[in-house]
């Protein structure tokens, strides 16, 4: 709490210097869905320009009914800790433009696709936004010819989730270029409070890194020496001196068959990892005139291992390829068109993808609170030998709306686990976006978003694990005070029965709140 106290009597003196700066001080109140619960919000951010340079914090602070302020954000324990918690006070730090050539930012990454999108298409960070807080970095730079562009999802992590490419003009007016992305631990994916290495939902102790395991749900962990009967089987398990009145030198075993759960997971231990390569080039058709028309064709590979679902065994990841995508920019529109091609199945095209912060690894629980943990890579092996294409339309409806639309139909070999084999079937996918572009009467932003991945028809709207919902609407009260609704949705098959039906499998995500600038 003295440390709380020290960072926010500083930065309120700062705010002193408002006046006699170029610095603005935005802030927000409101209220919040973290976990499940509601807390009340209160954020200052202030934005600190230098030149093409600009620096903004983010101090807030989330409070209960009781008045009780969450930890997470201002946990300075451990080393670690401190780590964590300096880097969730940046909001952004940011140089330039990214049309300029040269530019940076450290914070929120809203939408990172590269080259033509065969490996990371439309990713963020921001997803599980405030319940997860990751701070990543993009940047693009042209030296030598050459055009570099990077990212990495949250330094948290120490750059769990990371890509590179590097493009080039080359011969005959032809543009190639070369990418690298990958998940070091896709285990990263999942939540872990107290730091101790065992994620929170398979830890029963989620706040305290010394504690992870009790086998019996009584509040002691199996570890601790007034746990004496751990299994909860009514029968003590050994007589000692950590028995109150026990005065022999001797112990007593009196139960012969502990039944304990198995140790959690170490994230710290054991990981589970995916890479990636890709290869692209392109070529431009037309370029004078009303139309510019582009065409490419891209390689990928995904480096790791995956499930065999009919055997179990483990088997290597595999390839897809565009043969041939073309691109078309005609006013306000573009328009792409892709053949898509998996010759040897264990693929899926966007790897990295909007929904893979929620899908790089879930857990599967069973009646008795244990379960295990399944990353994204190990499900590659459902999808066999695929064929189809892929077509998208980004369009801008005069100054007000910029519009999206995706789709994806590929046919071929899937796993069917009703009859335990592989059949010939359709894997669609569809996405869509609407946002406002100015403000409209009192509305000042707005956008809505819908995604539904590798299902075998999207438009029955039947919710998956791919699935993504959530929309923004933010209502200018006078004096720049805006009213903004923050909405989520996502889903988890907590139980593994291959749907998200079930109590608990779907989770929603809600912020309200006022911001407001000085």
């Amino acid at each position: 709490m003295y440390i709380k106290k020290i960072i926010l009597s500083a930065f309120l003196s700062a705010q002193i210097l408002v006046g006699q700066s170029e610095m603005e001080v935005q802030g927000a109140f409101g209220a919040v869905t973290i976990d499940g619960e509601l807390w009340n919000q209160i954020s200052l951010r202030p934005v600190i320009p230098f030149g093409k340079l600009s620096i903004a914090l983010d101090i807030v602070f989330y409070i209960d009914e009781d008045g009780n302020i969450h930890d997470d954000e201002w946990d300075f324990s451990s080393g670690e800790k401190v780590k964590n918690s300096l880097i969730d006070k940046i909001y952004f730090i940011k140089y330039g433009n990214a049309w300029d050539g040269n530019y940076f930012k450290i914070g929120a990454l809203d939408d990172v696709t590269m080259g033509y999108g065969i490996l990371i298409s439309d990713y963020t960070n921001t997803l599980l936004y405030p319940q997860v807080r990751k701070v990543g970095m993009e940047f693009v730079a042209e030296t030598m010819g050459l055009t570099i562009f990077g990212f990495t999802n949250d330094f948290k992590e120490n750059m769990g989730v990371s890509g590179l490419r590097i493009s080039a003009p080359t011969l005959n007016s032809f543009t190639s270029g070369i990418s690298w992305a990958g998940d070091r631990n896709q285990y990263l994916g999942l939540r872990d409070s107290d730091g101790d290495g065992r994620p929170d939902i398979v830890d029963d102790f989620p706040d305290d890194e010394y504690l992870w395991l009790d086998t019996d749900g009584d509040g002691l962990a199996d570890s601790d020496e007034f746990e004496w009967d751990i299994d909860g089987d009514g029968i003590t398990d050994t007589l000692g001196a950590h028995i109150p009145g026990w005065n022999l030198d001797t112990v007593i075993v009196l139960d012969h068959d502990i039944q304990t759960k198995p140790e959690p997971i170490d994230i710290h231990e054991e990981k589970e990892q995916i890479q990636s390569f890709a290869l692209d080039i392109g070529y431009t058709l037309l370029s004078d005139g009303p139309i510019i028309l582009d065409a490419y064709a891209e390689y990928a590979s995904l480096l790791g291992r995956t499930n065999n679902p009919i055997t179990g065994e483990r088997e290597n990841v595999g390839y897809g390829i565009i043969p041939l995508g073309l691109s078309a920019q005609f006013g306000p529109a573009t328009f792409n068109f892709e053949f898509r091609m998996v010759p040897a199945g264990n693929f899926e095209f966007g790897y990295f993808d909007r929904a893979y912060e929620v899908e790089r690894a879930t857990f599967q629980s069973n009646s008795l609170n244990q379960g295990t943990i399944v990353t994204k890579s190990s499900k590659l092996g459902m999808f066999g030998k695929q064929n189809g294409f892929y077509s998208s339309l980004d369009i801008s409806i005069g100054s007000l709306f910029d519009a999206g639309l995706s789709y994806q139909n590929l046919k071929g070999d899937q796993y069917n686990s009703s009859i335990n084999a592989f059949e010939n079937a359709t894997n669609q996918s569809f996405i869509a976006m609407l946002e406002l572009q100015n403000s409209m009467s009192r509305i000042n932003n707005a956008s809505w978003f819908y995604q539904q991945r590798n299902v075998p028809n999207p438009f029955d709207f039947e919710y998956s694990e791919s699935t993504i919902i959530g929309y923004d609407v933010g209502i200018s009260l006078g004096n720049g005070m805006v009213l903004t609704y923050i909405f989520r949705k996502t889903f988890q098959d907590m139980n593994g029965d291959g749907d998200v039906l079930d109590d608990n499998e779907m989770i929603n995500m809600t912020s309200i709140e006022t911001s407001f600038s000085f």
